[in-house]
């Protein structure tokens, strides 16, 4: 068997055309309010074609996660494949329906062949609509044929069943009470990570001197003005000061944000702020140390638990014993932050991918 994708697939949208989708739908007898089946798309130059195509996808795009075409099936659910000149291509598509919709959407397709029974090596295309925005999108124009109107422009189209229909008002005031969360949603996740981008700011000179140094290189630091200065003149206070403050704008929002994605962020901005607040002491003190260890030499045990909530062991402990060269044990903090904040990221599109 082969598989492959009639146009480069957005990575949001993959999994709705992969093989593995397309095999899970072709072989369902029935149709839903996430999927349905064509024979064919038809000639997407045609005013029919197009007017039908867009109140599928309008009525998709409604849905929280989208909805998914798969294209060769006939109506009794026999899989007939593609027309031998029909192709699935993502821009034609997207072409054919998009003066129709009002609103950001995303279209990704996608062809697969499929070896039957009898040996025939059959195509058949997968077609995934969805909307990129927490707002329901509308009908743009009235989409008709032969004079007769489909949908009107305003129209807000969902799916019921096998049918794309227009809503009535119980199902506007459930779309529109959704989008209200989501936008919500959204915009707490936008003020968490511009908080994180800003508290990580804060760890760029710490990040750069461990990054460059040993750890025998170490009274450098409080030696030389120009290691010094990369460690900026930030006070205990001014920090902490800042830290919280952050801390704070990410405690309004709060109740918008899921419970782990809270908590996760949580141990982020402790981790990275402990290792600049320890930074900013040991200047100040004039003994400059590795970064996982406390001021009296033993293992920064608090600092290791923090890092725990979001690594594994063996990727704390790559990084927590540090690499011995020649010159003495080489412990990037670089690295480390990036493993967790790669962590905060994917639990950050973890929530995001929940959202139309």
């Amino acid at each position: 068997m082969t598989s492959s994708g009639s146009q480069p697939i957005a990575d949001a949208g993959r999994r709705y055309v992969s093989r593995e989708a397309f095999e899970h739908l072709a072989a369902v007898h029935g149709e839903g309010d996430e999927w349905d089946f064509k024979e064919t798309l038809g000639n997407l130059a045609a005013n029919s074609v197009r007017v039908n195509l867009a109140k599928d996808a309008l009525a998709f795009c409604n849905l929280a996660g989208g909805g998914t075409l798969v294209v060769g099936i006939a109506d009794d659910y026999s899989r007939i494949g593609l027309l031998l000149e029909e192709t699935i291509d993502t821009t034609a598509i997207r072409n054919a329906v998009e003066k129709y919709i009002d609103g950001e959407f995303t279209v990704v397709a996608a062809e697969h062949e499929l070896s039957e029974d009898d040996g025939v090596v059959k195509r058949y295309g997968v077609v995934h609509f969805a909307r990129r925005t927490a707002q329901p999108v509308l009908a743009a124009m009235d989409g008709q044929v032969d004079g007769r109107p489909l949908f009107r422009s305003g129209d807000i189209l969902i799916r019921r069943g096998a049918r794309s229909i227009r809503a009535n008002s119980g199902d506007v005031r459930r779309l529109l009470t959704s989008s209200v969360v989501n936008e919500a949603r959204v915009r707490a996740v936008d003020e968490l990570w511009a908080c994180v981008v800003e508290q990580r700011q804060l760890l760029v000179g710490a990040e750069t001197v461990y990054d460059l140094l040993v750890d025998t290189e170490y009274l450098d630091v409080v030696r030389r003005p120009e290691l010094r200065a990369m460690l900026g003149s930030t006070s205990q206070l001014e920090h902490a000061t800042r830290v919280q403050e952050l801390q704070h704008r990410v405690s309004l929002v709060r109740p918008c944000l899921p419970d782990g994605l809270y908590e996760q962020y949580r141990h982020w901005s402790a981790f990275v702020g402990r290792v600049q607040l320890k930074v900013v002491r040991q200047l100040a003190a004039g003994a400059f140390r590795p970064w996982s260890e406390l001021d009296d030499g033993a293992p920064d045990l608090p600092l290791g638990d923090l890092a725990s909530q979001i690594l594994s062991a063996e990727e704390i402990e790559a990084h927590w014993a540090g690499l011995v060269t020649s010159l003495g044990v080489y412990r990037p903090l670089r690295p480390v932050v990036d493993l967790m904040e790669r962590g905060l990221l994917d639990a950050i599109r973890g929530v995001l991918s929940g959202l139309a």
